[in-house]
C-alpha cells in the first residue's frame, strides 16, 4: 500500500535542508574570509587595496608601520597619491590608470619613492596585481632605503675611483695569475698608444716576449706586496713600482693590482747628487792629502803638524754653518783663518765683515753694530746700515770678542738666535742671516767666571774652536814664512842674504808678537840692508818683564772685595807700570804686554791712565 506524503512536511524539510546548506555556505565563506585577512595582515610586507579613484580601502600592519600612520588614519581616507613624492608621482598614475585601461606594457613592478608621516623619504620596491573582475588593485612594499642608500654611495665612491684612475698621472694596471691584464687606466693606455687588455703586460709594459726577470708576480699571488724601483727597457725611464693582491668577496685573491710612478728625474737628481758626493769626497781626500805636502793655505803659511791640524779645522768650518771661535795670541793670523773659513763656504758670494771690538768707542758700539736712523741722536743726518745689516748672508769676524761689554752680548745673542734687532732710533725689526766667526787672546772661561762674559754668549758662539799656535811652537815653519814674505818685494829691492847666522838668530828668537813680528822684523831687515839690528833678538829666549808687581801687592786684605775688582786693581797696575817704564811709549808697551795697541787704548781708558 502507498503511503502518501504530506505536501506541508515535504516542505518543512525542503526549508531545513537549504537554511543548513546555508549555514555551511556562510561558515566557508568566513572561514576563506578569515583566511584571506590572515594572508593579507602576515605577508611580511606593507600591502594596500586600491579603488581606482586611488583610495585606500585596506591597510596591513606592515604598511602601517612602513608609512607611520595607523590604520584607522589610512583605510578609507586616504588615497596612495598622497604617499608618492611629486618626482615619482606622475609615473605612478600612469602606471596606475594604464593598468584599468588594460595597456600592456605597465610592468607589475617598479621602483618609487614615499613620504612617511615625519616627511622621511623611503625607497620601496612595489608589486601591483588587479583583482579580476574589478577596478581594484593590491599593491605590496618593501623597503630597500637602505639597498638604495648603500648602493648611492657605492655609486659616488665608483665615480670618485674611476675619476682618480683616470686621472692619475702614472700607471694603473690589473692583472691575472699569467701576466694577463684584467685592466688599464687612461695615462697607460696613452703612453701604450692602445688598449693592452687581455694582453700579457711585459709585452705591453716593457715590450718583452717573456715575463720580466724582476717581476714578483708569485709572491703577490701568496699575499704579499711588492714595491721596488724599476728601468723600463722598452723607454729606459725610472719607476716605482707597487703591486698588491686583489681580494674578492669570498676574501680569496683574484688578481694582482699594479701601481707604475715615473721617478726618472728623482732617480736624475740622486745620480747627480751621488755623482757629485763622490766627486767632492774623492776631492776632499785628495785636498787633505795634498795639504799634508803643502806649505801655505790661501794665505796661511806652513807646513808644521800643527798647522796641517789648523788647515783640517777650517775645512770642517767652512762645510759648517756653525758659528766659529779662534784662540790664538795676537800676531798669529786669525782674521787669515777666519777670511780662509769664510771663502771656502757657502757663503762666499756674500760679505766678510770684519770688526775690531776692542777699537769701538763705547758710546758708538751699539749704533755700530745695529746701525742707526736719520734724527736717532746728534749727527745722525743720514740713516746708516750697522755690521749685522751689512754681514747679511755673510760671514761677521768679531775680533777681540772678549773685549764686547755684557749689554751688547745680549742684543747680539738674540739676533744670532734668530730675534733679531731694532736699529738705533727705528721701530721696525730685522732678522739678519748671518755667521759669526770670532777670535780672542784671552781665556773666555775665565771671563764667564770672572763676569765679563755671558755664559750663554760663550756657549753660542763656542760651537767650533780652533786653536792657532805660537809661531814659537812652529818654528820648522820659518824658512817659508820668511820666503814668503820676502817673495813679496819686487825686484827692483836687493834683499841682503839670509845667511846661517842670520837664520839661527831668527830661530833662537821666541817671536811674542808672533807672524806679524816676524813680517816687520823682515822689513826692518830688507829696509837698512844690515843686520845689525837683530843684535836686540837675542839668541836666548828673552825673559819678560817685571813691572814691580810683587806677591805683597796681590795679598787680599780683610774687605769684602769680588775678584774681578781685585783682577781690575791688579791690571791696572801692571798697564800703568808698563807705560812709565816705557815713558808712555803706548806702541811699544802693548809690544811688551802682548796686546793689541787699540786694546791698551781700551783699557787705559777704562783705568782712566
Amino acid at each position: 500500500m502507498d503511503i502518501e506524503i504530506s505536501p506541508l512536511y515535504r516542505d518543512a524539510n525542503f526549508h531545513a535542508n537549504s537554511e543548513k546548506a546555508l549555514l555551511e555556505k556562510i561558515e566557508e565563506l568566513q572561514s576563506q574570509r578569515n583566511m584571506y585577512h590572515s594572508v593579507f595582515e602576515n605577508t611580511g610586507t606593507g600591502t594596500i587595496i586600491i579603488d581606482q579613484d586611488m583610495l585606500i580601502l585596506f591597510a596591513n600592519a606592515n604598511f602601517a608601520q612602513l608609512t607611520g600612520f595607523s590604520k584607522e588614519e589610512i583605510e578609507r581616507t586616504m588615497h596612495w597619491s598622497q604617499f608618492v613624492i611629486p618626482d615619482d608621482n606622475k609615473k605612478m598614475q600612469e602606471y596606475h590608470y594604464g593598468r584599468r585601461k588594460g595597456i600592456a606594457r605597465i610592468p607589475d613592478e617598479y621602483e618609487c619613492r614615499i613620504f612617511d608621516k615625519t616627511g622621511q623619504i623611503k625607497h620601496i620596491h612595489m608589486t601591483v596585481g588587479m583583482m579580476p573582475g574589478t577596478s581594484i588593485s593590491i599593491a605590496s612594499f618593501m623597503d630597500i632605503t637602505l639597498r638604495k642608500v648603500a648602493e648611492e654611495h657605492l655609486s659616488k665612491s665608483e665615480s670618485l675611483l674611476k675619476s682618480i684612475v683616470s686621472t692619475f698621472e702614472g700607471f694603473i694596471f690589473t692583472l691575472t695569475e699569467n701576466h694577463t691584464i684584467g685592466f688599464m687606466n687612461n695615462t697607460l693606455t696613452t703612453r701604450i698608444g692602445y688598449n693592452g687588455v687581455n694582453d700579457k703586460c711585459h709585452r705591453v709594459i716593457h715590450g718583452l716576449e717573456t715575463p720580466c726577470p724582476w717581476c714578483q708576480l708569485n709572491t703577490v699571488l701568496k699575499g704579499n706586496v711588492s714595491k721596488r724601483e724599476d728601468k723600463s727597457p722598452r723607454d729606459g725611464r725610472w719607476y716605482s713600482v707597487t703591486q698588491s693582491p686583489i681580494y674578492n668577496r669570498m676574501n680569496k685573491i683574484s688578481g694582482v693590482q699594479v701601481i707604475m710612478v715615473d721617478i726618472t728625474e728623482r732617480k736624475q737628481r740622486e745620480e747627480k747628487i751621488t755623482e757629485n758626493a763622490n766627486y767632492y769626497q774623492s776631492e776632499n781626500k785628495i785636498l787633505r792629502s795634498a795639504l799634508k805636502e803643502r806649505y801655505r793655505f790661501g794665505e796661511i803659511v806652513g807646513k808644521s803638524d800643527a798647522m796641517q791640524k789648523v788647515y783640517e779645522l777650517i775645512l770642517r768650518a767652512a762645510s759648517s754653518n756653525a758659528h766659529v771661535i779662534l784662540y790664538g795670541e795676537s800676531g798669529t793670523g786669525k782674521e787669515l783663518v777666519a777670511k780662509a773659513i769664510h771663502k771656502l763656504s757657502p757663503r762666499s758670494k756674500h760679505r766678510f765683515v770684519p770688526v775690531n771690538c776692542a777699537a769701538i768707542n763705547d758710546n758708538l758700539i751699539e749704533s755700530e753694530f745695529f746701525g742707526y736712523r736719520k734724527g736717532a741722536f746728534s749727527g745722525a743726518d743720514r740713516n746708516k746700515a750697522g755690521f749685522l745689516d751689512i754681514a747679511d748672508k755673510g760671514t761677521l769676524f768679531l775680533d777681540e770678542i772678549g773685549d764686547l761689554g755684557l749689554s751688547l752680548q745680549v742684543k747680539l745673542l738674540r739676533s744670532i738666535e734668530g730675534g733679531g734687532f731694532t736699529p738705533v732710533g727705528g721701530n721696525m725689526l730685522k732678522k739678519p742671516d748671518l755667521r759669526i766667526v770670532a777670535a780672542t787672546n784671552k781665556d773666555l772661561k775665565k771671563l764667564v767666571v770672572q763676569g765679563l762674559m755671558r755664559e750663554d754668549f760663550f756657549y753660542r758662539v763656542n760651537i767650533i774652536p780652533i786653536k792657532l799656535p805660537p809661531l814659537r811652537k812652529r818654528k820648522e815653519d820659518l824658512p817659508l814664512l820668511i820666503e814668503h814674505f820676502l817673495s813679496k818685494y819686487g825686484k827692483e829691492i836687493a834683499i841682503p842674504p839670509m845667511d846661517k847666522k842670520v837664520m839661527d838668530v831668527f830661530h833662537n828668537y821666541d817671536w811674542p808678537g808672533n807672524v806679524r813680528e816676524l813680517r816687520h822684523a823682515l822689513d826692518r831687515y830688507v829696509t837698512l840692508n844690515d843686520c845689525n839690528f837683530l843684535d836686540s833678538l837675542v839668541v836666548t829666549p828673552t825673559p819678560q818683564k817685571n813691572y814691580g808687581i810683587k806677591a805683597n801687592d796681590m795679598a787680599m786684605d780683610n774687605t769684602e772685595r769680588s775678584l774681578p775688582d781685585m783682577v781690575d786693581d791688579i791690571e791696572k797696575q801692571i798697564i800703568s807700570r808698563a807705560l812709565e817704564g816705557n815713558r808712555w811709549k803706548k806702541s811699544k808697551t802693548a809690544s811688551d804686554l802682548g796686546i793689541h795697541r787699540k786694546t791698551l787704548f781700551t783699557k787705559m781708558k777704562k783705568y782712566n791712565l
